[in-house]
């Protein structure tokens, strides 16, 4: 019996033994697939030409001290390898930031925080910590800093503050360090923290020229709809249906008739709104440097931005008015891109951020009637570059009935249209660009 123990004992060690390295073994191959192979530097090229030199002339020259002194140059070169592995291969990272939307003319904040080595044992290095920004960014701060890692050492922290300088999506990052053995022969430049994408949404333009009465002559709250509460001079009377909650109980009007009448409340509601952004370059080409000074650019892209702020603007400037908010634009193929269909504003920013100038987009005027038909009521508000007479009368068609509209352009129409629009009952705003010579208001 004795002698039976000890084997099985020796079984059990020696499989809990092969565990543990076949653990490790896992994790070693998962750090080193993921850690790029050491590149040399200059420094490190040349001790290995001298190396390879030493020992071909010594082989060639029978020289056994020529040969010892190459293998141990290349021996150095081996040491500085797997130690920039040591270093590089167990850091770990993360990026911790407040939020994935900015505006232009924001500040984009983050905090990369690197954690030291998990192994307990290991050499103490200062290695180069440094996070990417495209050019939708202005750095603000140092994106770059040395960090100290080791076993024992706290994590670095590297604060990245960035100006949002152009809408769009773009990427932030990746977090790469840079790592060099202790005799400056070998580099690597591994990732630690992927890259995250980062929406910068339009800025807002001044629009002193949209006052409370503008907005609220163009808003119509025609449209009702049935809701709980208010007062009893808009209430109306139905029979009481199982579910009913006992204090919308009528009990004079119910006493009257007989059986139990409950109120019910019709509320006229703030309407839904729809903001038609015009993306068709020959909108904003046609702009001119009478009109626009610093803005008259021969493909229109730097008159397309400001109307993008426009409609950015005109936005906000509405989402505290009604229910609910739409961007609509021509989209690729022939398509229409509705963004904001759950009545969010950050939706439309984020969708504003998307948009794009072409030359085979859609008029406006082809893209609101596919909008109507979505159920949505309310406002229009148009933001385009140049209106004709033609798109002014198919636009005020468009919207007939209880709709009313917006046209929002970055210079003052022709007086015939500002006259076609006006007939129809729509609103003109003038947002010019500042600095620029035209001039404008809301009628």
């Amino acid at each position: 019996m004795p002698g039976s123990s000890a084997p099985s004992a020796l079984l059990r060690r020696t499989g809990a033994a092969r565990s543990t390295l076949g653990r490790f073994g896992r994790r070693g191959l998962t750090l080193l697939r993921r850690t790029p192979f050491p590149r040399p530097t200059v420094r490190g090229w040349t001790v290995i030409a001298i190396g390879i030199g030493l020992i071909g002339g010594g082989l060639v020259g029978t020289t056994s001290v020529a040969v010892s002194a190459g293998l141990l140059l290349l021996v150095l070169v081996v040491l500085g390898i797997v130690m920039a592995f040591v270093v590089a291969a167990p850091l770990r990272g993360s990026r911790s930031t407040t939020r994935a939307i900015v505006q232009v003319g924001e500040v984009y904040r983050e905090r990369i925080t690197l954690g030291s080595t998990s192994l307990p044992i290991g050499p103490r290095s200062t290695l180069l910590v440094r996070e990417q920004l495209e050019d939708a960014f202005a750095s603000v701060s140092e994106a770059e800093t040395y960090a100290l890692v080791g076993p024992g050492v706290p994590a670095a922290v590297l604060d990245v503050e960035a100006l949002a300088m152009h809408r769009g999506r773009t990427l932030v990052g990746p977090v790469t360090i840079r790592v060099e053995d202790p005799f400056g022969l070998l580099r690597i430049d591994r990732p630690v923290v992927a890259a995250e994408e980062v929406v910068v949404v339009p800025a807002s333009a001044p629009l002193g020229a949209i006052d409370t009465g503008a907005l609220a002559g163009a808003v119509s709250a025609d449209e009702g709809r049935v809701g709980q509460g208010g007062s009893a001079d808009d209430s109306e009377l139905r029979p009481y249906r199982p579910g009913d909650p006992i204090r919308r109980v009528h009990w004079a009007q119910s006493a009257r008739r007989g059986e139990l009448h409950v109120r019910q409340t019709t509320q006229a509601q703030p309407p839904e709104a729809v903001i038609a952004l015009d993306v068709r370059r020959e909108s904003y080409q046609s702009l001119g440097r009478e009109d626009l000074a610093e803005l008259s650019d021969l493909g229109g892209d730097q008159a397309f931005e400001h109307a993008v702020v426009v409609a950015a603007s005109v936005a906000r400037a509405l989402a505290a008015r009604t229910s609910r908010v739409v961007l609509v634009s021509d989209g690729p193929s022939g398509s229409t891109r509705h963004t904001g269909d759950a009545g969010g504003l950050t939706d439309v920013l984020v969708g504003l951020a998307d948009v794009r100038l072409r030359s085979d987009a859609r008029p406006v005027t082809d893209v609101l009637p596919e909008i109507r038909g979505r159920d949505v009521h309310g406002m229009t508000a148009v933001v385009t570059g140049n209106c004709t007479a033609e798109q002014a009368a198919e636009l005020v068609t468009a919207t007939s009935g209880s709709s009313r509209g917006i046209m929002a352009t970055i210079v003052p129409p022709d007086p015939v249209v500002r006259g076609i629009l006006d007939r129809g009952g729509w609103r003109t705003l003038v947002v010019p660009v500042v600095g620029a010579t035209a001039s404008g208001a809301a009628r």
